[in-house]
């Protein structure tokens, strides 16, 4: 009996640094403004500057315990 796959998100949240607007909407967003992006579509905008990863969105990465640890 196969098990139900959970949908992954692999979106993650991102603060907004510089107003820029978005290729594919031509919409402008506004510094101070939080994004959920794709990791292909935030790569360009965080190298950048653009962009930072959302403070709430590194602290569940920190508070989260990797493989290694025991």
């Amino acid at each position: 009996m196969a098990t139900p796959k959970t949908p992954v998100n692999p979106r993650m949240k991102y603060q907004v640094l510089a107003a820029f607007a978005c290729p594919n909407k031509k919409h402008w967003h506004q510094a101070g403004e939080e994004l959920e992006l794709l990791p292909c579509e935030a790569d360009f905008l965080l190298l950048s500057g653009k962009i930072s990863v959302s403070p709430s969105t590194a602290t569940a990465k920190a508070d989260k315990p990797t493989k290694g640890d025991n």
